[in-house]
This record gives structure tokens, C-alpha cells and sequence, in this order.
């Protein structure tokens, strides 16, 4: 074991409520995940990643501590990139569940602190520990009234160059007391102004032509989450889609732009999410389908009616978004192919309703 002085710093994310569904469960999941490795990609070399424990994620820079301005630039680069990425993910959404409507109250907090460490290296991996670290965790619990804010230990501050904070902040004194550690004190500030200044990403390039081309309906024997939902993972369509044979794709989650290749017998649709709005009685979908073989390029257009608990109108109809007409002979096969589709989809999703209620 050996110790070394370094400097602890702790992002850690609040505000996701607790979930309903496990569904929901996984979809917060998988926006942490996506949040927490932005952070980790936006400190860089700068500190060296301990651990991840839940929402937050340990750092560590051994040798003398950085200057008050070193650690504030590392802070407000995190706090960025963070909050650049929570409101990609809001723009890009297209589930309408808990989980993802709550990354727009997600926030990030930071506590900075300074001290000897206790290096072990066990097998592979090197862990750290010491009262210093516990100081650090157990600071996450604190009397600031916000969960968003930067929490400098004064024994940080009292090994930190003094310099000028290059963004303006209303620094706190306080201190908060602990059991078996005493008095710790320190300094904090409200990120509120700095969060109002993180730009917004571009707007979503998602427009497409429409015309009179009328919608097919059914009912369905599912409520109309459920059956969006069925719809809405696009990895998982090969359940219930006829002639589905693989579905391939960069990553695992759904979101606007997303690109998954659907691979039938004949041909491969190439499926991207383009928009998603919902409310409590109706959500529409959209989303683009290129056919390289046949030279088309279409849109999907899809509406969820809610009728009761158990029951839904589901409503689709696909348009021609390329430059050339299409045959009535192949809007015929594509009328069919949309029809196999939605009742695969009636057939899948009552199912599941069925076993549900059994």
C-alpha cells in the first residue's frame, strides 16, 4: 500500500425521480450511462477515473493540488459537455415514458477536495482509500440548498493557488458536521448562470414532404403505449414483423437519427427515427425507410389512438419522399408489406396484453 497527496474530484448527477416500470428503470439507466461516459470523455487526462459508483463518478490527481482556475475550467468543461449531451438526449428522444422525460431536470454537482490517498493494488486494479476519500463521499450529503452547484473543501483551498475565477460566481461559506469525521468546511456556488449559458445543440434537420395519401386504422387490443412502444423498438421488430430475418445497428438505443438495416429475404430497409410527440390520448411517429434495392425513399407514418386501459386505434400509411414516382404495382406491394406489418403488430402486442392479464 502507498499514499500519495491528490486532489478528489466528484461530479454526481441528481434529479431522476424514482421509476414506475421496469422499463422505465432501463431507460434511466441508459441515460446515465450515456451521461456518465460524456463526462468521463470531457475531463480527459486531466484526473484519472477511480470509479463509477451509481450517478457519480470518482476522480483522482495525485501530486500538489491545481490552482482554484485549473479546477473551476475542468469543472465548467464537465458541466458542459453534461448539459450539452442531457439536452441532445431531450432533443433526440422519441419515448414518451418517465424515465426520458425526466433528463430535462437532471442536474450536476461537483464536490472538490484535497488530501493523502491510500493506494492497493488488488489483481488488476488499483483502488484508493483513506479518511479523505471518505471526507469527499460523505460531502455529497451537504446543508447547500440547490443540486446544482461547486463545493470546494478549504483544505483544497488552503493548497490551491488563489486565482481569479474567470466566470462569475456568489461564492457561500459553510460547513457541515459529520459523524466520526467533525467539522468540515468549505466554500460553494450556484452553477444556475453557468447552466443558462450552455448552447443549445443545432436544430434537428427531420423535415419531409406530405401529401393526401390516406391512413389505414385498426383497432387494438393493447393500450396505446404498449403497442407505440412495440413499435418504437426497432430492435426487437423482428418478433413480429413477417419476413424480419436480422437487424443490424452502431448502437443499441433508439433516438432520432438513429440507423437500423432491416434485412428481409429480398431486400433491406434501412429504418432512422425522425420525430415523436405525444400526449395523453395520442401519440404520432415518424420515421424515414430507404430501399436501396428498389430505388425508394419513404416515410412511415404512424398514430396511436388511445381508446381505454385495454384498447387503442392504430393508424399508418407510408409517403414517397424520393425524387421519382412510384408504380401503382409497387405501392401495392408496399400497401401489403404495411399490412403484414400492423397485423403482426395487433397479434404481438395483444399477446402480450393477454399474458399480462392472466
Amino acid at each position: 500500500m502507498t499514499r500519495t497527496n491528490a486532489t478528489i474530484l466528484i461530479p454526481d448527477i441528481s434529479g431522476f425521480t424514482e421509476f414506475m416500470t421496469s422499463t422505465e428503470m432501463s431507460h434511466g439507466s441508459t441515460a446515465i450511462s450515456i451521461l456518465i461516459d460524456t463526462i468521463i470523455s470531457a475531463v480527459g487526462v486531466e484526473y484519472e477515473i477511480s470509479n463509477v459508483e451509481g450517478d457519480a463518478v470518482l476522480m483522482v490527481k495525485k501530486g500538489p493540488a491545481p490552482s482554484k482556475k485549473e479546477i473551476l475550467d475542468t469543472c465548467f468543461k464537465i458541466f458542459n459537455a453534461f448539459h450539452f449531451q442531457r439536452k441532445w438526449l431531450q432533443q433526440h428522444a422519441i419515448c414518451p415514458c418517465k424515465a426520458c422525460r425526466e433528463i430535462s431536470n437532471l442536474k450536476l454537482k461537483f464536490v472538490a477536495h484535497h488530501g493523502p490517498l491510500d493506494e492497493m493494488k488488488v489483481g488488476h486494479f488499483v483502488t484508493i482509500s483513506g479518511t479523505e476519500v471518505i471526507v469527499a463521499h460523505r460531502l455529497l450529503k451537504n446543508s447547500v440548498p440547490s443540486n446544482e452547484y461547486l463545493l470546494i473543501t478549504e483544505k483544497l483551498l488552503h493548497h490551491a493557488e488563489d486565482t481569479p475565477d474567470g466566470i462569475e460566481l456568489n461564492w457561500v461559506d459553510s460547513s457541515d458536521e459529520y459523524g466520526s469525521i467533525g467539522k468540515v468546511n468549505y466554500r460553494f456556488a450556484l452553477l444556475d448562470l453557468v447552466n443558462n449559458k450552455v448552447p443549445d445543440p443545432p436544430p434537428l434537420q427531420n423535415e419531409y414532404p406530405k401529401d393526401a395519401t390516406p391512413f389505414t386504422k385498426m383497432q387494438i387490443g393493447a393500450p396505446f403505449l404498449d403497442v407505440y412502444m412495440a413499435i418504437m423498438n426497432i430492435p426487437g421488430r423482428n418478433e413480429w414483423i413477417p419476413g424480419l430475418q436480422t437487424i443490424e445497428q452502431d448502437r443499441q438505443e433508439v433516438f432520432v437519427g438513429s440507423v437500423h438495416v432491416c434485412t428481409f429475404e429480398n431486400y433491406r430497409a434501412i429504418i432512422s427515427p425522425l420525430r415523436m410527440t405525444s400526449s395523453d390520448e395520442e401519440i404520432f411517429y415518424a420515421e424515414s425507410c430507404r430501399i436501396e434495392e428498389l430505388d425508394l425513399s419513404l416515410v412511415h407514418e404512424f398514430v396511436f389512438g388511445n381508446v381505454n386501459d385495454n384498447c387503442c386505434n392504430f393508424a399508418w400509411r407510408f409517403l414517397n419522399t424520393g425524387s421519382a414516382s412510384v408504380s401503382g404495382e409497387i405501392k401495392s406491394v408496399l400497401f401489403e408489406r404495411m399490412q403484414q406489418m400492423a397485423e403482426g403488430l395487433k397479434a404481438h402486442c395483444e399477446k402480450d396484453q393477454e399474458a399480462q392479464a392472466s
